[in-house]
């Protein structure tokens, strides 16, 4: 029994370490803002909420968290084609943190994957 208890201990710590894999980039960038400006965080997905922060034209590392409008690939193929093609047109808002802190919500068309 020890002896199984040791051989199994041994192919653990032998054993290749398991690799994360993930849907996305891990972190995100600011894009498309002049150098004279800030992207504007706000506290709801849409220009109708307000801003409560802004981030510098050149912001990196930062991490997104939910991103609306969001279906399931099953909900989007039982949409009809002209439903399909009016989602499509929407630009996606999401949830942006940096250093851990929720931060709020940014248009998407403003944020890139970053090489950090």
């Amino acid at each position: 029994m020890r002896r199984l208890a040791l051989a199994a201990l041994a192919s653990l710590a032998l054993a290749a370490p398991a690799l994360a894999t993930a849907d996305g980039p891990d972190a995100w960038r600011v894009v498309n803002v002049s150098a004279s400006d800030v992207l504007n965080v706000r506290v709801g997905p849409g220009t109708d909420y307000f801003v409560i922060s802004a981030l510098p034209y050149n912001a990196r590392g930062l991490q997104l968290g939910t991103c609306v409008p969001t279906v399931t690939r099953d909900q989007y193929f039982a949409l009809t084609p002209q439903a399909q093609q009016r989602l499509n047109g929407y630009t996606p808002w999401c949830v942006v943190f940096s250093d851990g802190q929720q931060l709020g919500w940014v248009n998407r068309r403003f944020l890139s994957e970053d090489s950090l």
